[in-house]
């Protein structure tokens, strides 16, 4: 199988996750693998990934905490994260994440309306969001 290319952000974005209540921004940084864009969100602990079209969860990871710098978070997102999202699509097949994607964008849509933007922060602090 052919390897496929990992991106992580280190700018800090404002996503919207689909929840059973509408459309809820949070803030994060993005991961791009294989032509799809996740978010990598703290929340309670956890790096919440979600895809970013359809603001759909995908899994959740433990983080250490250990980890205290915007360094060992970027470090963190690059070889734990994206690695856990790479072998999840390499389970499913590309084609199929495409589809999963599309059919929960077009629930997304019927239930909450449009999506609204992903915008980046600018901030002299990135840590203030990463924790």
């Amino acid at each position: 199988m052919k390897e496929i290319e990992i991106e992580v952000s280190g700018q800090a974005e404002e996503f919207y996750l689909s929840t059973t209540k509408g459309w809820v921004k949070v803030a994060g940084h993005s991961i791009a693998v294989g032509g799809f864009k996740f978010s990598a969100v703290p929340i309670s602990g956890f790096i919440l990934v979600s895809e970013v079209e359809s603001g759909a969860k995908l899994f959740r990871v433990p983080v250490s905490e250990a980890i205290e710098s915007y360094e060992e978070t970027m470090l963190f997102l690059e070889l734990n994260v994206a690695v856990q999202i790479v072998a999840v699509i390499e389970r499913i097949g590309q084609e199929k994440m495409k589809n999963e994607i599309n059919r929960l964008k077009a629930y997304s849509l019927k239930k909450f309306g449009q999506k609204p933007f992903t915008t980046t922060i600018d901030i002299e602090n990135p840590n203030q969001y990463l924790h």
